[in-house]
């Protein structure tokens, strides 16, 4: 039917359509621009979280389409309500629109994207304008702060200087205080927020390659693999972390002065900030874990053992590595690029990875040589008392290498220069 629409003069509507569907993308590719750098000089992170998510939203759909395209084949009726968003409408209006007899669906195609196309270049002048002009609508006057009474007790505790924070038991008030600063600037973190929806979507994803819909996997190569695939997205979940975790100085920024002169045990500020980074990625983990367990269906008594005695060990092993990358190679943290980190952190990573594959592995090979699932967790479990006794044996002389790196990395992510932090700290 589309080929008869083309080769009957349908040529010049779909070069039409295409040309609308064109500038409806210029469009809001230019808004997105705008609006990212509106919140930049605003500084506001819930906005930029909105605009992250909507990107990771766009990213994911491409990604998340080639793994459905069969039940997109199979339920294409369904999807028709698709046609009132602009690529639903260009889809609409190329296999429908050139027929012969689809000039109703053509026109309301062309409608559709035409009617898109201008809203969002509007949005995108008021939004260039307004911050052109300030916020205020004067002539580039800078945006009044106004000053919000506290709500809540709590709240008003924190005005008046009595909010004593957070207690945790069994640490000291130095830790619990660390621990709740990490943790409520990674609640801030607009990337964060984002990872944390493409941690369960990207494991889902990945493990939906087209490998496995040919019956291919770790368990038709060996039984005792089971839950290969669930630990390698966990994995997986350690790196998109990463960046907080081999970068753990940049969000103290200027605060990192502070963390000089303060007499604090700095085995002691080590080990709070690798349990915030750790309470983070146990979260995610979790949930990607969930999230593929409900979609596959294949998470079991061996599995979640294979999963927890795994985890121990990328939670003991990470923090190590993220300790040494942060201390040899710190890197300032700006608005808008919360989870940075140098490039050589970032290539030094793969070799680390490969590395944390090697424990469950080697599990994975004994236990089929051995043919006794015995042998798979003994062998984790051995991993795990000596990943966890080698964090404790070496995060004593990781906080010593810190106490020797603290004016390099003080200059690193405040952006001053080493004399004057020199006379700050005399």
């Amino acid at each position: 039917g589309v080929g008869a629409g083309v080769a009957s003069g349908g040529v010049g509507r779909a070069l039409l359509l295409a040309l609308w569907a064109a500038a409806f993308g210029l469009v809001l590719a230019k808004m997105l621009a705008v609006a990212v750098g509106s919140l930049m000089r605003r500084k506001r992170t819930r906005g930029e979280t909105v605009l992250a998510l909507f990107g990771a939203v766009l990213g994911l759909s491409g990604v998340l389409m080639g793994q459905l395209m069969p039940l997109v084949e199979r339920y294409g009726g369904y999807f028709l309500g698709a046609r009132w968003t602009p690529p639903g409408a260009y889809a609409y209006g190329l296999a429908y629109g050139l027929r012969s007899e689809g000039g109703g669906a053509y026109i309301s195609a062309l409608a559709t994207l035409a009617a898109y196309t201008l809203a969002f270049a509007y949005v995108t002048y008021r939004v260039a304008r307004r911050t052109a002009l300030g916020v205020e609508g004067g002539g580039g006057g800078k945006a009044k702060r106004t000053t919000r009474s506290p709500e809540g007790p709590r709240e008003a505790g924190r005005a008046e200087g009595r909010y004593a924070g957070w207690q945790l038991p069994f640490v000291s008030a130095q830790f619990s205080a660390l621990f709740e600063k990490e943790l409520r600037y990674a609640m801030r973190n607009a990337q964060l927020r984002v990872i944390a929806l493409m941690a369960v979507a990207l494991t889902v994803v990945i493990r939906m390659a087209p490998g496995r819909s040919a019956r291919v996997g770790w368990t038709q190569l060996t039984p005792y693999a089971e839950g290969a695939g669930t630990v390698t997205a966990m994995l997986y979940v350690f790196m998109l972390v990463s960046p907080l975790s081999t970068n753990l100085f940049g969000f103290d920024g200027a605060g990192m002065r502070a963390l000089v002169l303060a007499p604090l045990d700095r085995r002691r500020l080590l080990v709070a900030k690798n349990a915030a980074v750790t309470a983070v990625t146990t979260a995610l983990v979790a949930a990607s874990v969930a999230a593929g367990g409900v979609v596959f269906r294949d998470l079991s008594g061996q599995t979640l053992l294979f999963v927890a005695l795994s985890f121990i060990i990328f939670a003991a092993l990470f923090p190590l590595g993220g300790n040494w990358l942060s201390t040899s190679f710190p890197k300032r943290v700006e608005f808008g690029k919360r989870m940075n980190r140098s490039g050589l952190a970032g290539f030094l990573l793969i070799p680390f990875f490969l590395l944390l594959l090697v424990p469950p592995a080697l599990s994975v090979l004994a236990a089929h040589f051995a043919r006794s699932l015995t042998v798979k967790y003994v062998i984790l479990a051995a991993f795990a008392a000596l990943s966890v006794g080698l964090y404790l044996a070496l995060i004593a002389p990781q906080g010593r290498a810190l106490e020797r790196r603290e004016l390099e990395i003080l200059e690193a992510v405040t952006g001053r220069g080493g004399e004057e932090n020199s006379q700050i700290m005399g």
